[in-house]
């Protein structure tokens, strides 16, 4: 994929240093998962959701057990309107919280899967 083709390069936010220096550090090592994580949190921040969606989902790639990536993954999807794909990540966090013991995310995939649902519904 080339610069021009990566959402997460269409636009430099000068305004927003971070996305810079997590565009920065993602350019310098692509295999970076907590770089591409802390982009996609950058750019969730300033509200570029199909971006960060982007970024989370090459986190979770990189690292399969990064629970937050596919968390906050599931939380662009669903702003975007995406609730199939929503589910699919709040699912997958939810199953990777239980195997790491964390109930507080257990519970944020929970709420999602109720929210995704009272979406459709």
């Amino acid at each position: 994929m080339t610069t021009a083709d990566d959402p997460t390069t269409a636009r430099v936010d000068e305004e927003d240093p971070r996305i810079a220096k997590f565009r920065a550090m993602v350019d310098d090592d692509a295999d970076n998962e907590l770089a591409w994580f802390s982009l996609g949190q950058a750019l969730l921040d300033v509200g570029r959701s199909a971006e960060a969606e982007v970024a989370f989902g090459r986190a979770g790639a990189l690292q399969p057990d990064l629970m937050m990536a596919w968390y906050r993954r599931g939380e662009c999807l669903l702003q975007l309107g995406r609730y199939a794909e929503a589910r699919e990540m709040a699912l997958k966090t939810r199953d990777l919280a239980i195997a790491q013991h964390h109930e507080g995310p257990k519970a944020d995939a929970d709420e999602m899967l109720e929210e995704i649902d009272d979406a459709l519904a």
